[in-house]
């Protein structure tokens, strides 16, 4: 299944208060993510998607999605198994003018088998990847 949300990023949003929001997905398996900057972003405009207390995209915690005109268009696999199903966008802004749109998709794959799930989850862990809780 698609979900995806938009994240209006204001002028002058602080990376120490960004702006956030919450796009509802099914339990299952992220298998596709994009992220949208749109022209006249400059790089001004920074992007993170977190579930739960874990930055899942850039996976690189502290960094963030920043570009000019730029879809980023990759496949991970990644694990949502427990409640609130949803993925938290988190934005900032450095650009003192103008506002922006950032958009975020993904496809889950619902219902994977619970082996799979289990499977993933403690390879995850291993890798030291995912934290419990």
């Amino acid at each position: 299944m698609q979900f995806q949300g938009t994240l209006t990023i204001p002028a002058n949003t602080a990376e120490t208060a960004p702006v956030i929001h919450r796009v509802g997905v099914s339990p299952g398996i992220t298998d596709h993510v994009f992220i949208g900057l749109p022209p006249g972003c400059k790089g001004l405009v920074h992007l993170a998607v977190w579930h739960l207390h874990w930055q899942l995209w850039p996976w690189t915690p502290g960094e963030y999605f920043s570009w000019d005109g730029y879809v980023f268009d990759f496949h991970d696999r990644y694990p949502i198994e427990e409640p609130p199903y949803e993925l938290v966008m988190k934005g900032w802004s450095e650009d003192d003018s103008y506002p922006h749109d950032v958009l975020f998709m993904v496809i889950v794959e619902t219902a994977p088998p619970a082996e799979d799930v289990r499977l993933l989850h403690e390879t995850l862990l291993a890798l030291g990847l995912m934290r419990e809780g």
